[in-house]
């Protein structure tokens, strides 16, 4: 019997070197964490990641997702040999969001012992141009009675920005830059009138400006009301 537990614990000791020994693929990243700091929103952040196949047997990458659709990963290789290194070069769009983010992409691989990785790019995001409301709600209208509002834009950035051409995508409204000039920290007005017209239940419409800002080179006001509808109508 003794001699027995012997074989067993030899076979089985056998069977674990074997089995360290086997060749597997290791995923070392450099730098999981790109901090890109604070930009303004609809700017666009780029950086790549590196990582090396640590392992004795080919690394492959069987899948890159992305946590959402703001952000792009392209793929040096899909095949890493061992001690070669791969990139996932990155492509944050800022355009949709404010504050701070995270963003994450996924790597998805044959690493026995980490099947995905994560890496993660952050940062915070702030507009260049705030608006204040950023969309008009005029509540209740009544046909043919003017109502008039006011929206103001305030400069975050650190150039003077150029407001330009004003548009309105309805007759209904009507708007006037108080200055066509915004200085950093400095603000402007843009008056709006809005005037419903008879037979409609619903005001819509959108006050568009356009700026020589990179970030921002358009900005879209909307603008939106109930009519009243007479009883006798």
């Amino acid at each position: 019997m003794a001699r027995y537990i012997s074989i067993c614990i030899i076979l089985v000791s056998c069977l674990w070197t074997a089995v360290s020994w086997a060749a597997a693929p290791k995923i070392i990243v450099n730098r999981e964490n790109f901090n890109f700091g604070r930009i303004y929103q609809g700017e666009k952040v780029a950086h790549t990641f590196r990582f090396q196949n640590a392992g004795d047997a080919p690394l492959n990458i069987q899948k890159v997702r992305t946590s959402c659709g703001c952000t792009a990963a392209l793929l040096s290789a899909e095949v890493i040999p061992p001690g070669e290194t791969g990139e996932v070069s990155a492509t944050f769009d800022s355009a949709r969001f404010r504050g701070n983010v995270i963003k994450t992409i996924y790597l998805y691989t044959d690493d026995p012992l980490k099947p995905v990785t994560q890496l993660f790019l952050r940062g915070n995001i702030t507009p260049e141009i705030v608006q204040d409301p950023e969309r008009v709600e005029l509540g209740s209208l009544r046909p043919d009675e003017e109502k008039q509002v006011t929206v103001t834009l305030k400069n975050q950035g650190e150039k003077e920005i150029t407001l330009s051409s004003i548009q309105v995508t309805t007759p209904e409204l009507q708007a006037e830059l108080s200055s066509d000039a915004l200085l950093p920290g400095k603000s402007a007005q843009i008056h709006i009138k809005a005037t419903p017209r008879e037979g409609k239940t619903r005001l819509s419409g959108y006050v568009i400006v356009k700026t020589n800002s990179s970030h921002v080179p358009e900005l879209r006001i909307p603008v939106y009301g109930t009519v009243i509808v007479s009883s006798g109508s």
